[in-house]
């Protein structure tokens, strides 16, 4: 008998899984990782700086984390907001019971998935660097201030780079690990890049190359010399912008036997020219460089304007007069300021600084412009519309819906309230009666 009623309320696996997926427990659950993780993560940004922090804790599925000396594994923020989303989807939306006349709820849980959303956009779409210009100066690409690539070019006569062959961040990725060499092939390219040594900082915080070391001090250590120079790797800045890699690159023929050599430092946008190669009568040069994208509209700086407080050097405000450029023709002009950004075609661009630092009184000036591309910039902002008019419908509906049954309440203890007088009234009248 006990078995025959357990088998007829025992649930299918499956809806098992589906009532867990789409519960509150899980929800609970959830959320009280997200608010560990972000205490974990805001406090680690004292230690390992900001990128790095964000790249252990909010861009991973999992990450080791020590409390006191044991190390417990945690979902990192990234698979917790995934998670989040379905749990969200399948409890809020789907298995949640539906009353279209009061659809403030579902309002509110959609705009609460499409924040989430706008989340995962941004995260894997959004591109974001520095563009840096002189006044007078003309660009339509930017720099990436944290990720770096190795670019080969080659050159025509006039020595104008006529082709660009990147090897991007994804595939340098991992090549600072100590002994790793890698070799990169192209059909296109008449010969092979084999990269070793490659060290992701080798400047202090004061931008000395404590990491660039002289023939004789790199040979005490053990470290390979090139054009007179060793590589020793330095600790990386909690800020990645600061950090300046270099490389080892041997240049391969297509036999496998060395053409040449050389050694590679980061280079930013008024660096000097890269290491060039004659290879089969032509001139390629090999740079490492901060990874670079292309605007769909140029830039061009007409004037940079700054303002200082009185009696010292340090900048109250500065802006950037540009004009705007399509197709090689001017396509107007714009201001850009530290309060009101420029914003086209996807693209934001902010006045984040200026340089170069110490520059005297009459010296030229550049202006440091940092772009961001996001699809979904915009995205949190709509969510938040839509969880405020799902959450204004339900509260208006339970608000009417409380001051109906509160007036029903009224009129019916009125109504009784006279039934009770009549009945006295009737009382005293028999009992004089009687007298």
């Amino acid at each position: 008998m006990e078995n025959s009623t357990s088998k007829k309320t025992d649930k299918p696996f499956f809806i098992k899984v589906y009532n867990f997926f789409s519960g509150y427990l899980l929800a609970i659950i959830l959320l009280s990782f997200l608010l560990l993780l972000t205490y974990f993560g805001t406090m680690a940004q004292v230690e390992m700086g900001l990128y790095e922090a964000s790249e252990k804790y909010f861009e991973s599925l999992f990450l080791v984390q020590k409390i006191g000396p044991v190390p417990i594994i945690l979902p990192g923020v990234y698979l917790v907001s995934a998670l989040l989303f379905l749990n969200l989807f399948l409890g809020g939306l789907v298995r949640a019971k539906k009353n279209w006349r009061r659809p403030g709820m579902v309002i509110a849980h959609f705009g609460i998935l499409y924040i989430l959303f706008a989340g995962f956009v941004a995260f894997h779409y959004t591109r974001e660097g520095n563009m840096v210009l002189y006044e007078g100066d003309r660009s339509d690409e930017i720099y990436n201030l944290t990720d770096w690539s190795i670019e080969i070019s080659k050159y025509n006569d006039e020595g104008e780079a006529i082709i660009t062959y990147v090897v991007g961040p994804d595939q340098l990725n991992g090549l600072w690990k100590k002994g790793t060499k890698r070799t990169y092939y192209n059909s296109e390219i008449p010969f092979d890049i084999r990269v070793s040594g490659y060290a992701r900082n080798i400047a202090n915080g004061k931008g000395q190359l404590m990491g660039l070391l002289k023939s004789t001090a790199a040979k005490e250590k053990g470290i390979r010399v090139v054009e007179g120079y060793g590589i020793f790797p330095v600790k990386t800045n909690k800020s990645m912008e600061f950090n300046l890699p270099a490389a080892y690159f041997d240049v391969l023929a297509k036999d496998n036997t060395k053409i040449s050599e050389g050694l590679i430092i980061g280079s930013g946008p008024f660096a000097p020219k890269p290491f060039t190669v004659e290879v089969n009568d032509s001139t390629w040069s090999i740079d490492l460089t901060r990874e670079k994208f292309a605007l769909p509209f140029g830039i061009e700086l007409t004037k940079f304007q700054k303002e200082d407080h009185p009696g010292t050097a340090r900048a109250r405000e500065y802006s950037s007069d540009v004009i705007k450029i399509e197709n090689g023709q001017s396509a107007g002009e714009r201001l850009i300021s530290m309060n009101q950004p420029m914003r086209d075609q996807g693209y934001t661009l902010y006045q984040a600084s200026w340089g170069p630092e110490g520059a005297k009184p009459g010296d030229p000036l550049y202006t440091s412009l940092a772009v961001s591309y996001n699809p979904a910039d915009q995205w949190p902002k709509y969510g938040t519309y839509v969880i405020s008019i799902g959450m204004t419908i339900h509260f208006v509906q339970r608000l009417i819906a409380y001051l109906r049954r509160s007036a029903r309440s009224r009129k019916k203890n009125k109504i009784e309230d006279k039934g009770i007088g009549k009945n006295n009234k009737d009382s005293i009248k028999e009992l004089y009666e009687k007298i």
